[in-house]
This record gives structure tokens, sequence and C-alpha cells, in this order.
């Protein structure tokens, strides 16, 4: 597959779409360009699969951008590589743990996470870093939890569950 040039392993990638989506006043945009109402009905959407799926317990949200999926858990922890999403996301949720961290090696010991989210990152990275890329975050995915729920924006009810042998 044939990758593209879009620099998002480029932390001033999304200060700048964070900085857009300020002006426009819908924070969502700086992850996902979209109408409002279709930005709310692909959360219900996420929502309504992570209770069907009984994720739950410690949850770690690996690419957290602003931190939006903080009010679904109880036990949340929120990681990106953007020190602006992070900043933002303690500035929105004051109340959940968020770290900057490198998602290929974070810093965390082994199945100390019942679950780990993930939201449209996947074929991003894929089309714009390369498969290679992509393992490398999915083996530490399945270090750091022990099951991974992977979803994606350009069809709300696709995910794949990756359950790891405890």
């Amino acid at each position: 597959m044939k990758t593209l040039s879009k620099p998002i392993n480029k932390e001033e990638f999304w200060a700048d779409r964070i900085k857009d989506a300020e002006k426009n006043g819908h924070i969502h945009t700086s992850v996902f360009d979209c109408k409002p109402e279709d930005w709310e009905a692909i959360a219900k959407v996420h929502q309504e699969i992570i209770k069907k799926e009984e994720v739950s317990g410690k949850i770690l949200d690996a690419g957290c951008g602003y931190g939006r999926a903080s009010e679904w858990f109880n036990q949340y922890v929120g990681v990106d590589f953007s020190p602006e999403f992070i900043d933002k996301a303690k500035e929105l949720h004051p109340d959940a743990i968020f770290f900057k961290r490198d998602l290929k090696k974070m810093e965390f010991d082994t199945n100390v996470f019942d679950w780990a989210i993930c939201i449209s990152m996947k074929r991003m990275i894929v089309a714009n870093l390369g498969w290679g890329t992509w393992g490398k975050i999915e083996e530490e995915l399945r270090r750091v939890a022990k099951n991974v729920i992977i979803f994606e924006y350009s069809n709300p009810y696709e995910y794949e569950i990756i359950r790891n042998s405890i």
C-alpha cells in the first residue's frame, strides 16, 4: 500500500488542527471534520458498541485527542503524542487522567488495562505512515491491555476486537 503524505506524525499538524477547530467553534473537527449532528451520532453508536461488548474496567484511550471518550468510563486514562491535545483534554476533562505518550512504546506495565480503545486511528496511520507503524502500535496495545477495540469513523458500526490470552 502506498502511503500518503499527510504529516500525522508531526505535533505541528495536530496543533494546527486544534487551532482551526477552536476558530470554527467545533472542537470535534480537530479529529474528524463532520457536522455536529453526525459527530453526535457516531459517538452514540460507539457507546452502544462499548455497552454491547461489555468494555469496562480500567480503560486506555490510545490517541485520545481532546479526551472525548473520558466521559464514557469510570477508570479512564487517555494518551496522545500531541502535547496540545493533552493540554486541551486536561482543560476540558479535569477529572480524567491524560499523558503524552508515543503509542509505539508506552510507559505502562503489561496488561495493566482491561481494555485499550482506538478511535479512528488505524486507517489513518496505515494510509499515512504504513503497516509497519500500525503493527508497532498494535503490538504495544496488546502488551498493555488485555483487550483492544478499534473503531473507525468512516463507518461507525465498523470495529474490531482483539482479545489477548492472559
